[in-house]
């Protein structure tokens, strides 16, 4: 998955999820990831901004909330080393530093949320309806759920509203000219074709085997590069929430409230089953001189004209499904005698599902033109949309609550533990006193900490590394279990002998020689690339491949090579003919480019999709440089030995 994030680095996608991640703090992202307020001022204070507080409980429960995120994004891809690689730790922390920053500035110019604001906005959060009105009950079921008070959760929400309207005031003060518009449309929209050749940094490989001296001569000139860093081994107890399921037996009225509270869980589509005709609109099959405006119109003549003779054969008697069988346009459906089969309501186009809602049940429709062409709908049942009922989905309520209960249970167990074993450092008989067995860890690194037991858990790892020996840590929490740590072991860093790390340093020095040599050999293919202008001929015999793109464009990410932006920028910027190189971090590409589309002109639509597009880029960085720049007057200090 890294190399997916490195390969598009420069994709919109990308970009999107980045942008997310750094403005954080605006919007509803504090709500959706639970509270970010005073609740969460637990521990020691890691910054301050302008003398307001940031405190190490904020900061975690923000860190493990990206954390969450992007595990839920990328699931059993997800690893330390993403975390690592895309710094979320400073993310989290320039969120919060940022947030205040913002509500700082706020009350210098007085922007406030009225209550009535407050509460409309509150009435129409969707958590919170019941057929389709706010619900007292839900509101407090479910502040009472997340173990909140309302005014905590109101002024989280009143936080986020003042956010949402000092972002919008930049929205209106970005304008967009048509230079911009037209150069925005020429890189989206005109194309190119590459023939291309790629390969990697050891493609090239020298058959060599080194000798002792040589090894020797390489490792004492690269000896940081073999460093083994320090090391700590650590004593944890595992509690885990599954453990104590069996336990536990929810009470019908915890069932009740939770049933409430999660209601919009338990929605069922509104369902239709139906069956349809099919005649397209074909403007090609119509001959002549005609505009294709016209051809067009005669088209969709003579589509109706065919869906009515059917439609007729079908009110005279004739059977729906052989007709569609014999004469339907869609292939799919029309050798299942037209059967759309069972579907929910949003799946088909607006037109087509708008003329299902006026049928009767085991009715047929007028002719009804839709995108796809001239359409008969026979109706053969449909089901009201609905809320299951609580003994429908008890069984999943009660499994849910016994989860909920069950990680409860953990924490407090987790809570009496850590308080008996802070009193005098002895974790294994605090645990054993509480029927649960701790365990010594293997040594290992903040680079390298796979340790399976644990698995991809950050914050049991940020803790461990921060502790002192025969130290009690606090409990630490995730979904599925939660640990308490002593570090009891401490290995300091150092440089090995080269016999303890021979094989590495051979394979390192293999790896330096490869890449330098096909280093080497790219420079001398360039330079036949750009006299013979013949991407088969240099290449003959050196165990590669010539490959062709499709049309793309500066939006697209190349097929085969990735969203990089040097390698289109030269495409797009040369002639057909011409030929061009790169190196993109351990690759090397040699480029030709051999078809170019014209862009030609964007349409009003087309235009109008831009403007937008580029006023929103803009009064995003508008608005992040203004962040900036109170960031670089305000009075910040963080405790970079807490995160």
């Amino acid at each position: 998955m890294l190399s997916v994030i490195r390969e598009h680095a420069d994709s919109w996608l990308i970009k999107a999820i980045l942008w997310l991640i750094i403005l954080a703090f605006v919007g509803t992202i504090f709500y959706s990831w639970g509270m970010g307020g005073a609740s969460s001022s637990g521990g020691g204070v890691i910054a301050t901004v302008h003398g307001e507080k940031i405190f190490q409980g904020e900061y975690e429960r923000t860190f493990n909330n990206l954390v969450d995120f992007y595990r839920q994004q990328f699931k059993n891809q997800f690893s330390d080393e993403m975390i690592k690689k895309l710094d979320l730790k400073t993310q989290a922390l320039e969120a919060l530093v940022q947030k205040k920053l913002l509500l700082q500035e706020a009350e210098k110019q007085n922007l406030r949320i009225s209550d009535a604001e407050l509460i409309s906005h509150i009435h129409e959060l969707p958590v919170f309806q019941s057929e389709k009105k706010f619900s007292e009950k839900s509101y407090r079921n479910y502040l009472q759920f997340q173990r909140v008070t309302p005014g905590e959760f109101e002024d989280n929400q009143r936080e986020n509203l003042i956010l949402n309207k000092l972002e919008k005031l930049f929205g209106s003060s970005a304008k967009v000219s048509q230079n911009e518009i037209m150069e925005t449309f020429i890189q989206e929209e005109e194309k190119s074709k590459l023939d291309y050749v790629r390969f990697n940094s050891d493609h090239f490989q020298v058959d060599k085997t080194f000798t002792d001296q040589e090894l020797d001569v390489f490792f004492q000139a690269n000896k940081k590069q073999f460093e083994i860093p320090s090391q700590i081994k650590v004593e944890y107890l595992k509690i885990e929430p599954k453990t104590y399921l069996a336990e536990i037996e929810p009470r019908d009225e915890d069932i009740e409230d939770y049933y409430q509270t999660k209601i919009a869980n338990f929605r069922v589509k509104k369902m239709y089953r139906a069956s349809h005709i099919l005649a397209h609109i074909k403007s090609s099959d119509i001959e002549g001189d005609a505009t294709p405006e016209e051809k067009q119109k005669q088209a969709e003549d003579k589509a109706k004209a065919r869906i009515t003779e059917l439609l007729g054969k079908v009110k005279a008697g004739a059977d729906f499904g052989e007709i569609a069988k014999k004469h339907s346009d869609d292939p799919g459906s029309g050798s299942q005698g037209g059967s759309l089969g069972d579907f929910p309501k949003g799946t088909m186009v607006s037109t087509f599902e708008s003329a299902l809602d006026k049928l009767e049940v085991g009715g047929i429709s007028e002719p009804v033109l839709t995108p796809f062409g001239y359409h008969i709908i026979k109706l053969e049942s449909r089901t009201e949309e609905r809320f299951k009922l609580l003994e429908e989905v008890r069984e999943e309520v009660i499994q849910s609550l016994k989860e909920i209960k069950a990680r409860q249970k953990v924490r407090r167990m987790a809570k009496h533990i850590y308080q008996e074993a802070e009193k005098n450092g002895d974790l294994k008989s605090a645990a054993g006193n509480n029927q649960v067995q701790t365990t010594i860890s293997d040594f290992f690194s903040r680079e390298n900490h796979n340790l399976p037991e644990i698995g991809a858990h950050p914050q049991f790892y940020n803790t461990a590394f921060s502790l002192r020996e025969n130290k009690v840590s606090q409990p630490i929490h995730t979904q599925e279990a939660s640990f308490i740590l002593k570090l009891v072991g401490n290995k300091e860093a150092h440089i090995p002998e080269l016999k303890e790390v021979k094989k590495t340093v051979e394979q390192a020095l293999i790896e330096r020689v490869n890449e330098e040599q096909t280093s080497s050999k790219f420079k001398e293919l360039k330079q036949k690339l750009a006299q013979e202008k013949d991407l088969e001929k240099i290449i003959k015999g050196l165990g590669l491949s010539v490959k062709h793109t499709p049309f793309f464009s500066m939006a697209d990410s190349i097929p085969g090579i990735g969203d990089i932006s040097e390698i289109k920028e030269k495409a797009l910027a040369m002639k057909v003919g011409d030929t061009a190189s790169a190196k993109v971090r351990n690759r090397f590409y040699l480029f030709k480019r051999v078809e170019k589309e014209d862009a030609g002109k964007p349409d009003k639509e087309q235009a109008q999709k831009i403007l937008k597009q580029l006023k929103q880029e803009k009064s995003r960085q508008i608005f992040q440089e203004w962040v900036d720049n109170l960031k670089a007057r305000a009075d910040i200090l963080i405790d970079k030995t807490l995160m």
